[in-house]
């Protein structure tokens, strides 16, 4: 009777426990991995849209020369944060010396210099493996991104600081327009989604949106606002920053200020 009473007792408890730990909260939520930025391309074109207006308002400004473009190199899987990271470092190698030794990355003109082999590959090889690309993953992760361009820049006698650029899902315009006033870049990671590029035409423009495949680096280094009109009124406004893409093509796009796939931004800070 006693092994009866033991037994039962025992499936009372196993069931007990087994129904109150599927209900009990738990004690801490588990965190999510983070998500992590690889390659990715852009494919065709996938809606164009005209915008007719009987007059326009723009505001737009670039950083001063704009910013380098590079590209991905041959050999080298899930790179684009080491292709952004280098854009940032030749940038800001304009007017802080040294971040790139024995190089200065404009021309006379005061616009970037083309990548080059010789000073840029040697760069995008340092930051792929300062930001542990592809050692837990493939690609890498904003943590790791941020802390290995900081360490190329203490490497080299500066410090960085990131400034948040988001607010709500979109992009915060009005960091973004101080700092590109301030000649600063903004670093935005991204899921798959649009960029645009547009083509003027006589009374009406075309955005010509095309689509990122995947989770995506990108630097954004000016900005554009166009305010269309009818004879009424004001027919829409459209806002967006100015970006290098880090792709083969196109090598420069706009993004939406109000998109629909950022996941962070950052103004880059260098002290």
């Amino acid at each position: 009777m006693k092994k009866i009473t033991c037994l039962v007792v025992t499936i009372v408890l196993v069931v007990g426990v087994a129904i109150f730990g599927a209900w009990a909260p738990r004690a801490e939520a588990e965190s999510e991995e983070e998500l992590r930025y690889a390659d990715a391309q852009a494919i065709a074109t996938i809606a164009n849209e005209d915008i007719y207006y009987t007059s326009r308002e723009i505001t737009m400004k670039d950083t001063d020369g704009g910013a380098p473009f590079f590209y991905p190199i041959a050999g080298i899987k899930n790179a684009c944060g080491a292709v952004a990271g280098a854009e940032i470092v030749t940038f800001y190698d304009k007017y802080y010396e040294n971040l790139i030794e024995n190089w200065y990355p404009c021309y006379s003109s005061g616009d970037y210099r083309l990548q080059s082999s010789t000073y840029i590959d040697p760069i995008i090889y340092e930051l792929y493996d300062l930001m542990k690309i592809n050692e837990d993953g493939h690609g890498v992760t904003e943590t790791n991104f941020k802390a290995g361009l900081s360490k190329y820049f203490n490497n080299h006698g500066y410090s960085l600081s990131y400034q948040n650029a988001k607010s709500g899902s979109g992009l915060n315009y009005n960091t973004c327009v101080s700092a590109v006033n301030a000649n600063k870049v903004i670093v935005l990671f991204t899921t798959a989604g649009p960029i645009y590029d547009v083509s003027q035409h006589s009374g009406y423009d075309t955005w010509i949106e095309t689509n990122i495949t995947a989770n995506h680096i990108m630097v954004a280094f000016g900005y554009l606002q166009v305010k269309y009109y009818n004879g009424s009124g004001t027919v829409r406004t459209e806002t967006f920053v100015r970006l290098v893409t880090g792709l083969d093509n196109p090598v420069m796009a706009y993004y939406k200020i109000n998109p629909t796939n950022l996941e962070a931004a950052y103004v880059v800070n260098v002290a």
